[in-house]
């Protein structure tokens, strides 16, 4: 496995695709995917060879309704480098796979319940741009609203019953 003169290897990992082992180096030029066995450069998989991995990747019998190499990245896989296999298999759940370019490994699978999750999320935490700052002013103002409501209800327990005055003892 031999990198071009000058660049070095940020990283090495071993990863198995299609039940072969293979090598993917992080460089300067992105990631490049190596035969572990040969140490021999693999290329690209093509659309044909990426709906094949999905298909052994997916547990359920339906058919791929579609596979295209995104460029933009959807929000509901955020953190993730363009570009990116989509693959949406035809089922009530939309189940869709997101594979690497390089070496068709599976990277993240998200379905309609997954989305709706993700919503649901968003309303919870308050975040309504980007879906993942759960330390916003917004959520914080209300979290300390909440807190003083809790502190006020204990203090307007405490007063809401009566106190019962002691009997005094009459010393015959």
């Amino acid at each position: 496995m031999r990198l071009p003169p000058g660049k070095k290897a940020t990283g090495i990992r071993l990863a198995w695709v299609d039940q072969h082992p293979i090598y993917i180096t992080d460089g300067p030029s992105g990631e490049r995917a190596f035969a572990a066995t040969s140490a021999a450069p693999m290329k690209a998989p093509n659309e044909q060879a990426i709906r094949a991995l999905a298909s052994t990747y997916y547990t359920g019998s339906e058919p791929i309704a579609s596979a295209e190499l995104i460029a933009e990245v959807p929000g509901e896989i955020r953190g993730r480098a363009p570009p990116l296999w989509r693959v949406e298999f035809d089922h009530w759940n939309r189940p869709t796979f997101y594979l690497s370019p390089v070496t068709g490994e599976l990277l993240s699978r998200r379905h309609e319940l997954w989305r709706v999750f993700d919503f649901v999320w968003m309303l919870h935490i308050m975040d309504y741009a980007e879906r993942e700052n759960v330390n916003n002013p917004l959520l914080r103002a209300f979290s300390w609203g909440a807190v003083l409501m809790a502190l006020s209800g204990k203090w307007l327990l405490f007063y809401a019953f009566p106190r019962r005055k002691k009997k005094e003892r009459s010393t015959p």
